[in-house]
């Protein structure tokens, strides 16, 4: 696949020459709301890492990023050439600032959505029904992490309903992780609470637990790069993820990141576009 790759590398090269001494940093971050990330990442990426170096003849670090607060500050700063970012609206901003480009989205994460689960009997077909539902509930709505990508989806759908109501929509109770908030519902806590986890949902609805509503769907663990390395470099680096799939060593190197169906293109526009909804 590197081979395949070189005539791209060949013009990228003058513009990452700049790069080349100091190297390059690669960010990984797994998201705030399921139990991954640390060293075991940042190992399962190295070797991707490692052939976008061989690529652009620079050393590359990964790094793995835990905390939201730095990815947003150090993007803002452009300090990562590379980022893998699960949460939709944190990849946003610097695309929709222009300061970085998407390259590539994880193809089996296009439709991420969040689901309201419930034991409520209720079955609202429009966001003016969803409101007028979630605005006669008493208790709070759970939700995972404030700043999670399923937050934000959240809140973006409770806007929507609360608009199309014109009814004040339940305030938000916030645990850490996705897989607490099928027990918000059940403790009590919440008649409605929502998670991005498919095997959450299904294991859910399998016990016999409604889905109230779902949100629209967003793609998520998405690679950007810093348009600082030149349009050459970027189509290399893009190319490169696209054809990871295409050769056993490719796809043994997805296997280790969990994403075996390898990564597809998103248009940059739609991409961009949903900043709005997001509220961004």
């Amino acid at each position: 696949m590197l081979t395949k790759l070189l005539p791209a590398f060949l013009l990228a090269f003058a513009s990452v020459a700049a790069f080349a001494q100091n190297g390059m940093l690669f960010a990984v971050n797994e998201g705030v709301t399921y139990r991954t990330g640390g060293d075991a990442a940042k190992q399962n990426y190295k070797s991707i890492g490692d052939d976008i170096g061989k690529l652009l003849r620079s050393k590359v670090r990964v790094e793995v990023i835990g905390e939201y607060a730095t990815l947003e500050k150090d993007l803002a700063a452009g300090t990562y050439d590379i980022a893998f970012i699960h949460p939709t609206h944190i990849a946003l901003a610097p695309v929709k600032k222009g300061a970085y480009t998407l390259v590539a989205t994880s193809k089996a994460h296009t439709g991420y959505k969040a689901s309201f689960l419930t034991n409520l009997p209720a079955q609202p077909k429009t966001p003016e029904e969803l409101g007028k539902v979630l605005g006669g509930t008493a208790k709070p709505l759970g939700s995972p992490d404030t700043n999670s990508i399923t937050a934000w989806l959240i809140r973006a759908t409770l806007r929507d309903a609360g608009t199309a109501s014109k009814l004040k929509q339940p305030a938000l109770k916030f645990t850490r992780y996705q897989d607490s908030i099928p027990f918000m519902v059940t403790a009590g806590f919440s008649d409605v609470a929502a998670t991005a986890s498919e095997p959450i949902v299904k294991e859910w609805v399998a016990a016999g637990g409604k889905v109230l509503t779902t949100s629209r769907a967003v793609p998520i663990k998405n690679v950007i790069v810093s348009n600082a390395l030149g349009k050459e470099a970027i189509a290399a680096i893009r190319a490169y993820f696209l054809e990871l799939n295409t050769t056993p060593e490719g796809q043994a190197k997805l296997d280790r990141i969990n994403l075996k169906q390898g990564f597809v293109a998103f248009d940059q526009d739609a991409y961009v576009a949903l900043a709005t909804w997001l509220g961004l």
